[in-house]
């Protein structure tokens, strides 16, 4: 027999062409086997995927120098890695839907105990209210119902769009870590480093989401910390940062992040608010 590739003599028995490396295969593909080969090429402990995983846990820098020097087979596609990531979540987060909003809304708990009770309010129940109170009462009523249903609509749309959403992500961290780290990388070189670097924390976050499923949602709420010492650990081993440059550099990532989350989330809430004024969504 034969190599199919490269039409090389094979030895009985053999695995691999001993000439161009090629699998030798002799067996027709059913959906069984492309099961078994994707999971073992992707999720394989000896895969790129989780040589991947280990050395962005470990040595980030490594990864991304190599990667950008032009190492490109050793470790996955920093995208392909992204998509992975953003790709299982989506499954998991959307099986788990409830538990979802519910361990994601305990960051507003007191918050939203306030705005049911608002937007449950019986006005009818109220006796002896000036016009001028029932209409003030009606407006908080009102505003309940839209900060509900503006959260509600927010969690569904990261359901439904999580992986868009993610490869989103990447550019605007990207941005701001080019503003924040202006040399040597380019910002090409930047959307590459994040797509590493978020990527990881979307593996952490579905750790962190079974643990707050068993354990407590509290824990899901506070891992935004865990992924900012992530952060700090992986710039400050690619830039090789002093501790007191590195939390200086960190206040400057994430004012940068915090004040563009903060305008995209006032411009939703005006949009939401309109749209709910002139009956295009109901409250």
């Amino acid at each position: 027999m034969n190599c199919k590739n490269c039409n090389h003599p094979l030895e009985i028995e053999a695995h691999f062409c001993s000439n161009c490396g090629a699998k030798v295969v002799t067996r027709r593909i059913t959906f069984k086997v492309l099961l078994v080969e994707f999971f073992i090429n992707v999720f394989g402990f000896d895969s790129k995927f989780f040589l991947t995983l280990r050395k962005v846990a470990r040595e980030p820098h490594k990864v991304v120098d190599e990667f950008l020097s032009g190492i490109r087979n050793r470790y996955m596609n920093p995208f392909a890695f992204l998509a992975v990531g953003a790709a299982i979540s989506l499954l998991v987060f959307n099986h788990f839907k409830d538990d979802f909003k519910k361990v994601n809304s305990e960051m507003y708990a007191s918050q939203n105990a306030e705005f049911k009770k608002k937007a449950s309010i019986d006005i009818s129940k109220f006796d002896g209210l000036s016009k001028k109170e029932i209409q003030k009462i009606e407006t908080e009523k009102k505003i309940a119902q839209m900060q509900l249903n503006f959260q509600d609509g927010m969690l569904n749309f990261m359901l439904r769009y999580y992986n868009l959403l993610s490869f989103l992500f990447i550019v605007i961290y990207a941005i701001f870590s080019k503003w924040t780290f202006w040399k040597p990388h380019n910002f090409g070189e930047h959307v590459i480093i994040n797509a590493y670097f978020f990527g990881f924390t979307i593996f952490l976050s579905l750790i962190l989401f079974f643990l707050a499923l068993a354990i407590h949602p509290i824990i899901y709420m506070y891992s935004i910390f865990l992924y900012i010492v992530f952060y700090m650990f992986a710039f400050g081993k690619l830039y090789q940062l002093s501790l007191g440059k590195n939390i200086l550099k960190l206040f400057r990532f994430l004012l940068g992040l915090i004040t563009i989350f903060i305008i995209i989330m006032i411009i939703a809430f005006i949009v939401g608010i309109a749209l709910a004024y002139f009956g295009i969504i109901k409250i």
